[in-house]
């Protein structure tokens, strides 16, 4: 074969998959991208949606790199209905999204222990059915309870749905016993999430997407940044999650 027809021939297949691997770079997700990862994390934890849920806040003009493996979503909420969606590559970028419209998972009630042949003490106590890190924010499907004729060695839990969406001040293995020295009272906004910004005055009200700069109970004033423009500012929390200027 004419040596010259095969340097053109190769000088051709590696222009195009330059251009593929181009195409490949320059791939871009949008706000739909993320609720299809969010609706799919539920699926697969059997909890699939329901067609009114809405997820946000997510600006509908979005683009961000496409993620080149699947993203980790990770449960980050008081009320069991905020997410993270973390991507680390080809670009890291992550968006803290809220659940409206979602009923709670059911939580696992067991019967407390009744004594036979005998005065022997059991307590009824709340256990992580995984390790979990300091600063997770607690889900029903992450506890379980048992029974247990051990001292528990602190002031227990009544149940699961007391310890959802409080936040544990000390890691936990599965199985160790949770008590309310274990936890603490989750702020209503934390740093670093995707949160929905209002600004109210006289006969207007309007909305943007914005980061918080710091955490923020129901009441506090906290400082955020405005995804769009980068502006900071400092605005009221609100029991929904959103913060309110006025």
């Amino acid at each position: 074969m004419n040596s010259r027809y095969i340097k053109a021939s190769l000088g051709v297949v590696l222009v195009s998959l330059i251009a593929m691997t181009a195409h490949a770079d320059d791939a871009m997700w949008g706000a739909d991208d993320i609720r299809t990862v969010v609706q799919d994390y539920f699926v697969a934890s059997g909890r699939a949606l329901p067609p009114d849920a809405q997820i946000g806040p997510l600006d509908d003009r979005l683009k961000v790199a496409a993620c080149a493996t699947s993203p980790l979503v990770q449960p980050r909420s008081a009320y069991s209905s905020s997410l993270v969606v973390t991507c680390k590559a080809p670009v890291s970028w992550n968006f803290t999204v809220r659940i409206e419209g979602i009923e709670a998972p059911p939580t696992v009630t067991v019967p407390r222990a009744v004594s036979a042949g005998g005065p022997v003490k059991q307590w009824n106590v709340i256990v992580p059915r995984v390790a979990l890190a300091a600063g997770t924010i607690l889900t029903s499907d992450m506890l379980e309870e048992r029974v247990t004729n051990q001292p528990p060695g602190g002031a227990l839990m009544k149940g699961v749905s007391e310890a959802v969406g409080l936040r544990l001040v000390s890691a936990l293995q599965p199985g160790n016993v949770l008590t309310t020295r274990n936890v603490a009272r989750a702020p209503t906004v934390m740093k670093g999430e995707t949160i929905t910004l209002i600004a109210e005055g006289e006969g207007f009200s309007i909305s943007a997407t914005a980061r918080a700069e710091e955490d923020g109970f129901e009441g506090d004033l906290i400082s955020v940044r405005n995804v769009k423009s980068g502006v900071a500012l400092s605005g009221r929390v609100a029991q929904s999650g959103t913060v309110i200027i006025r």
